[in-house]
């Protein structure tokens, strides 16, 4: 049997300003990010966590780091699989700016996401098979208590395909930043919990300034 805790990082800069970051727009955690993700390091404090899988980015690598301190002899591994989505042209830009450029294209990523292709960047398909690719390696292969510090897009393309629904529901799940979502694997998978955020206890973030 294996316990996968799924975690969004904490708030970034960028999630606070409503910018579009991807890959290439690296910005911090924001000052209540980094509260954030100390909180769910502290939730995790007295877990038997076996390995840490990270996205490569900055607002992961932070946000693992203080789960990391209480559990400094685990495996943490940096896992260019599940990166934030590629937004092409969109990265660094504001949502009002791409609700004015491309109105039609983000109309398609907020209702049909499942057909969405960034410009310069990825298409759903893309991201959608390099995670699932990723996930049904690792599955095969987990054992014990194993955490993953991903984001936002990354963690609802997981749970689609886990909860075997069409990609257009990709927007049904609410992601706080350190929300925690549970999955047993148990010679199935088993969806438990999704965004968990009883260790935030007044910490969540203004979802509507993020750029998703």
């Amino acid at each position: 049997m294996a316990k996968i805790y799924l975690i969004r990082h904490g708030e970034s800069i960028a999630n606070t300003k409503g910018i579009y970051q991807g890959q290439t727009y690296n910005t911090d955690l924001s000052p209540l990010g980094m509260k954030q993700a100390h909180a769910v390091g502290k939730r995790l404090k007295h877990e038997q966590i076996a390995a840490m899988y990270v996205s490569p980015l900055t607002r992961t690598k932070q946000t693992a780091l203080e789960i990391f301190q209480y559990h400094d002899t685990l495996p943490m591994v940096t896992s260019p699989a599940i990166i934030e989505t590629n937004h092409g042209a969109w990265e660094g830009k504001s949502v009002s700016y791409i609700q004015k450029r491309w109105p039609d294209m983000y109309q398609t990523w907020l209702t049909h996401p499942a057909d969405i292709a960034f410009p310069g960047g990825e298409t759903f398909d893309e991201i959608e098979k390099r995670v699932t690719r990723w996930w049904d390696d690792f599955v095969r292969t987990v054992k014990g208590t194993v955490v993953v510090v991903s984001h936002d897009n990354i963690i609802r393309i997981l749970l689609v395909h886990l909860l075997h629904m069409d990609g257009n529901a990709l927007w049904t799940f609410e992601l706080q930043p350190t929300g925690i979502t549970t999955i047993d694997v148990v010679g199935k998978t088993v969806v438990v919990c999704i965004n968990d955020t009883n260790h935030l206890g007044g910490l969540e973030a203004n979802l509507a300034n993020h750029a998703l």
